[in-house]
């Protein structure tokens, strides 16, 4: 797929909670670019940072959390910069975003119809029966077959798949130009995973968005995105395309991911792990968050902390001494 200018720029992005235990650094020194018509995958564990970023781009972060330093641009605008009303223009119709638990971020006490055509009365200025034609036109793409009776249904009516696939088509109503989507396949069966995952690609070709896909399934990357970001514990450490990641990774983090994916051509091998545990936010070490677990680790890296450097043509690493 031909990729084209970059769309959304991220560059040192940090957000932070204030914690009884000190500062909690979510978020630390973020840069990434979003290009059109590409799907960026953001990967990590639990807890790496990756809701919080996308959660920062949208400028949802609330108290005691907030956003210390950074930009993000979008349209030749920094969005931080925005006034909130300015950034009410922007969220939904420019960058849309899918959350990840449909059941709570669906607002219980209004039927789906309510819901949909909020976005569209808002940013569009349609009529109401110009915003449930094109509601009813939404769901049906997103494989809603009786998109009349959802219209009228309270989100606990509804399945978990069938949820999922109104907050994809909340996301979409508005022809966003990019589309965040945070753990879009999370509590539901296999086999709607696959379909919403066609279903995210197959929109994105028809409307022309850009994606950024939040997950932890690195299964999930390899099937539907063009780059990857991996993040741990608050830092992007490696970013490439899903190829090179998948075949040269060269952060050990990354490396150890891979490492213990289940291979199904070998039933009885044991699976590798990575040691130790992830460092807590408010006491992370003096330089790389990594280095406790890490069989690559030297002096340097208990001393300084990594950035992300490029070692190639699209791949950057944040490594002293990166796996070869």
């Amino acid at each position: 797929m031909q990729v084209f200018e970059p769309i959304l720029h991220v560059q040192n992005l940090t957000t932070v909670f204030d914690t009884r235990d000190g500062v909690a650094v979510a978020v630390d020194d973020v840069s990434f670019t979003l290009h059109r018509g590409e799907t960026l995958g953001i990967v990590g564990e639990s807890g790496c940072g990756k809701t919080v970023t996308a959660l920062s781009i949208m400028r949802l972060i609330q108290r005691p959390g907030r956003i210390s330093g950074g930009s993000v641009h979008y349209g030749g605008r920094d969005l931080l910069a925005l006034s909130e009303r300015q950034m009410r223009q922007v969220r939904g119709k420019d960058i849309a975003m899918v959350f990840q638990e449909p059941m709570t971020s669906l607002n219980p006490v209004f039927t789906i119809g309510d819901q949909l055509t909020e976005g569209l009365l808002y940013h569009d200025h349609l009529g109401w029966t110009e915003a449930y034609d094109t509601s009813i036109d939404v769901l049906n793409r997103v494989g809603i077959a009786d998109p009349h009776d959802v219209m009228l249904a309270f989100p606990h009516q509804l399945s978990g798949g069938m949820r999922q696939r109104v907050m994809i088509a909340m996301g979409l109503v508005c022809h966003p130009k990019v589309l965040i989507a945070d753990e879009p396949t999370t509590a539901i069966d296999v086999t709607v995973q696959a379909q919403v995952l066609s279903l995210i690609n197959e929109l994105k070709e028809e409307f022309g968005m850009s994606v950024l896909l939040i997950t932890h399934d690195l299964g999930v990357v390899a099937e539907t995105c063009d780059r990857v970001a991996i993040m741990y514990a608050s830092h992007i450490v490696e970013c490439a395309p899903v190829r090179e990641i998948f075949h040269a990774p060269r952060h050990p983090y990354t490396a150890g991911l891979l490492a213990s994916i289940p291979a199904s051509h070998r039933p009885k091998e044991r699976l590798s792990i990575i040691p130790g545990q992830v460092p807590r936010p408010t006491h992370y070490p003096t330089g790389c968050n990594f280095q406790f677990r890490c069989d690559h680790a030297v002096e340097h890296c208990v001393l300084h902390e990594p950035t992300l450097s490029r070692i190639s043509d699209g791949h950057s690493v944040a490594c002293w001494n990166p796996v070869s």
